[in-house]
């Protein structure tokens, strides 16, 4: 059981890095695996525009059925909605509204994977999957950190519970939305003691051997490092 941290994007091909997690599925289900997958939209009909993209990229990588259950601020998931799934994969969108769609059934989810159900989260879902989850922000102590328009509507960098599956702060769309400096921030400011900011069309998987990567970019680490803040670059 591993757990697929994807930093968002869209190519083709997407086998190396999203189809991981669905031949981790498949194994656990013995063939074309069952997959759930959670969206957040702030109403049905806009989050049904979405749906079909899940179903057809999850479909080109050898997902058998794609479930797909559509949150909103109304509606949270609750522990049926994932029942008979081979796989877990949360979508992308903005992520203090996963957030508080997912959260109430985050028990489910972290019995789930310990019983060996893969989890992967894309852009949002990636985001919210540690014991500490980045909900957005900008600006720490007033100051920015990150351009505005990747704050997801909040001002303040905003730090909360998470779902518990990792031990690490994610951030996502790193070289492509300029995160790493966030990321660097939050270690900076003593929010966190460690982030990792995943590139758009790669995955970071973290498994019983360790941290992976896979996909066409990096994972860029920022670690607490005495006084200072240490960047490294995990590559593929």
């Amino acid at each position: 059981m591993s757990i697929h941290l994807l930093g968002g994007g869209w190519a083709e091909d997407e086998s190396g890095w999203t189809g991981r997690f669905v031949d981790e599925a498949r194994e656990r289900a013995g063939g074309p695996p069952v997959i759930a997958v959670v969206l957040w939209a702030e109403d049905a009909d806009e989050g049904e525009a979405w749906h079909d993209d899940y179903r057809d990229d999850l479909g080109k990588v050898g997902a058998g059925e794609v479930r797909v259950v559509q949150l909103t601020a109304e509606r949270t998931l609750v522990p049926t909605d994932l029942g008979g799934a081979d796989g877990i994969f949360v979508g992308g969108g903005l992520t203090p509204g996963y957030h508080a769609a997912i959260m109430p059934a985050a028990d489910t989810i972290r019995g789930l994977v310990a019983s060996g159900v893969p989890y992967a989260g894309y852009s949002a879902g990636a985001m919210i999957s540690g014991d500490v989850a980045l909900l957005g922000g900008w600006r720490i102590g007033g100051v920015p950190v990150v351009a505005e328009r990747n704050g997801e509507g909040l001002d303040d960098v905003t730090l909360d519970a998470g779902l518990g599956l990792v031990d690490l702060v994610v951030d996502v769309h790193c070289a492509q939305y300029g995160n790493l400096s966030r990321a660097v921030a939050i270690v900076h400011a003593g929010l966190a003691e460690r982030v990792v900011a995943i590139d758009e069309n790669t995955s970071l998987i973290v498994g019983p051997g360790g941290l992976e990567v896979a996909g066409l970019g990096s994972v860029w680490t920022a670690d607490r490092d005495g006084e200072r803040v240490s960047v490294g670059v995990l590559a593929a």
